[in-house]
């Protein structure tokens, strides 16, 4: 038996003796579909350091629970979720991410029953465990009671943030008569996202050696955070010992909002687009929606940073609108997208946000498919004037129109991916020229030289395929998936369609760039143009397969071998208009699908391909959008 296997097995059996010693917690805010919600600050699953995280829960009410469990890697993305079942009074103690490896993080339960419940931490072959309780309210300071860092212990801080929106923790010491001895440290930490560190290390830079007794006071700048501290026992081989630090009742956060409550927001066009509007609808079953708000034109994007979202009214709209979830026909303002001394559309496609970090405030970057210049903004400015805060030049890129059309992009790490198209709109917009990812240090706002060898000697990364109109990325697979239409035929001129499309890979460590499916030549082309992709895992992913207009099929496929399902799905055999693919947080995959009646946002289980649910829209949905409130 492997070893792993072992140590799991072993894992279960002690989980199952284990007897809860932690008081009920008070009930506090959760998620939207939850009465309780209970955060655990660290995630640890790794076959090759023996690490392995248990969960023990009871039930103490008198009706059964529902409790989901919400792992979220240190970037605040969500891995895995499990689903537990409890009686009343009922209990359960079992391994969770099971399946994950190499991940570090933190996690949640949510719950609409009270819970008690402790987390096992398995480090070094199982040699070593220690426990962490739940805590249901974060605060935004929180004090680390006893210090301890020398040649006799070591001393470790796990943080997590399960906020909606990115902080700054700032930690500070002080000595035994409660003096602060000027030495602090900060570290940026994702919505839902997650952090540790020695304190050995940070004391290290302070020009310490070690450091024993006082206490650590932790602050956040916003929102929330969980924190728990271990000491390794130097002196007796590294056993843990736990401590938790005490809560600040002075400054709870009444405002708190967890990152688990999601919801998705749908920008929608008239049958004849004539015109559009947008809709919200809540991630979490039984999906409460709401459709039709503030009608406008058709021709309009959607981008979602937690709790707000924004509508971007793109060719001749030149703006952007920034609306609260909470109140999704209200806007809260409304910007413009042009210089004043800019003639003609903008076209902003895009809104993609970059989260704050220690050393600076959050962002995020408006490509201009008009310009060649990429805005820089600043998401939370209160005041027009103080919304641009910088552009990016990307005129080197322009082909013979003069313009690079740049569109859509994912940041990963501090590296923004952006698709540059390079249409030639003088002639149709036709594929001619060599399509781009450029590279941005975020950090800098400047062009990465990836060193990718185009053929015309320009420092991003040329792709093989034409008229790029997607772009995700996928933590499980460590790659970023572009899809590539080539060129639709058209009725009204005679052109055929051109098959130059298909959806490759990016590593965004090496750049390298790998063919994942082709679309096909002339001859042969099975799926016609591949119109959309979401990658939902490792394994499995869905792509649009195009043969003309209203008429759509959806294919499943693996992202990693490139192998494409034999059939399409059986929700969507042929005949139907798709419009876009999303992929929530629970991992399914959500299908926006046209008629001249109407649309309807299908939701496919990626486990089986069966329909979660549908949902008929008056509109029809354009384009999907994910945030947390």
């Amino acid at each position: 038996m492997a070893r792993t296997e072992i140590m799991k097995k072993s894992c279960r059996r002690r989980l199952a003796g284990v007897a809860l010693l932690v008081l009920v917690l008070l009930a506090g805010a959760g998620p939207s579909w939850a009465d309780y919600a209970y955060y655990y600050p660290r995630f640890a699953a790794s076959d090759s350091r023996g690490e392995l995280v248990g969960l023990a829960l009871t039930n103490t009410a008198a009706a059964a629970a529902e409790v989901e469990i919400v792992i979220n890697d240190q970037y605040g993305v969500t891995r895995a979720v499990e689903s537990w079942a409890l009686p009343a009074y009922g209990q359960k103690a079992a391994v969770i991410g099971g399946d994950l490896d190499e991940i570090t993080g933190s996690f949640q339960v949510v719950s609409n029953q009270p819970l008690t419940g402790l987390c096992f931490l398995f480090a070094e072959a199982m040699t070593v465990m220690y426990d962490v309780p739940g805590t249901q309210i974060p605060k935004n300071r929180l004090d680390i009671p006893h210090v301890a860092q020398d040649d006799m212990w070591g001393m470790r801080l796990m943080l997590s943030n399960p906020g909606n929106q990115p902080l700054t923790a700032t930690l500070t010491y002080r000595d035994q008569a409660g003096i602060d001895a000027g030495h602090s440290h900060s570290v940026g930490l994702a919505a839902g996202g997650s952090a540790v560190f020695d304190l050995g290390e940070v004391i290290g830079t302070w020009g310490l050696a070690g450091m024993t007794g006082g206490s650590l006071q932790l602050s956040a700048d916003q929102s929330g955070i969980v924190a728990f501290s271990t000491y390794d026992d130097l002196k007796n081989g590294g056993s843990f010992y736990a401590g938790l630090p005490a809560f600040d009742s002075s400054l709870d956060v009444d405002n708190f909002t967890p990152s688990r409550a999601q919801y998705a927001v749908v920008s929608c066009a008239a049958p004849d687009y004539g015109s559009g509007a947008h809709a919200l609808i809540e991630v979490a079953k039984p999906r409460a929606f709401q459709q039709n708000l503030l009608p406008t034109i058709s021709d309009i994007r959607m981008a979602a940073d937690g709790a707000y979202f924004y509508r971007i009214e793109c060719f001749n709209g030149d703006n952007v609108t920034k609306f609260a979830a909470a109140d999704p026909a209200t806007p809260l303002w409304q910007y413009s997208t042009l210089d004043p001394n800019e003639a003609g559309s903008s076209n902003p496609q895009s809104m993609i946000f970059v989260p704050a970090t220690a050393s600076a405030s959050a962002k995020a970057y408006i490509p201009r498919y008009g310009s060649t210049k990429m805005w820089v903004v600043d998401p939370q400015a209160t005041e027009e004037a103080e919304f641009k805060i910088g552009e990016i030049d990307l005129g080197a890129y322009a082909d013979s129109d003069g313009l690079p059309e740049m569109s859509k992009g994912v940041v990963v790490g501090d590296k923004l991916f952006l698709i540059l198209g390079r249409l030639d709109a003088d002639n149709g917009f036709v594929p001619t020229n060599t399509p781009y990812l450029v590279v941005i240090d975020t950090a800098t706002d400047t062009e990465i030289d990836t060193q990718s060898g185009g053929p015309e000697g320009l420092h991003g990364i040329p792709l093989p395929i034409k008229n790029p109109l997607k772009i995700v990325y996928n933590a499980a697979a460590g790659k970023i998936f572009v899809q590539g239409v080539g060129r639709y035929a058209s009725s009204w001129s005679g052109t055929p369609a051109e098959y130059s499309g298909g959806i490759v890979a990016v590593d965004p460590a090496t750049y390298q760039v790998e063919m994942v499916v082709d679309d096909g030549d002339d001859a042969n082309h099975p799926y016609g143009n591949i119109r959309n992709v979401a990658v939902v895992s490792a394994t499995r992913g869905y792509f649009v397969s195009y043969v003309s207009w209203g008429n759509t099929a959806l294919y499943g496929f693996n992202p990693s071998s490139g192998a494409v399902d034999a059939a399409p799905l059986a929700a969507f055999p042929g005949g139907t208009n798709i419009m876009d693919l999303g992929v929530d947080a629970q991992g399914l995959l959500w299908v926006c699908s046209n008629s001249n009646a109407g649309g309807t946002l299908t939701i496919i289980n990626p486990a089986d391909d069966s329909v979660d649910q549908i949902q008929a829209l008056t509109l029809n949905p354009q384009g999907i959008a994910f945030g947390t409130w």
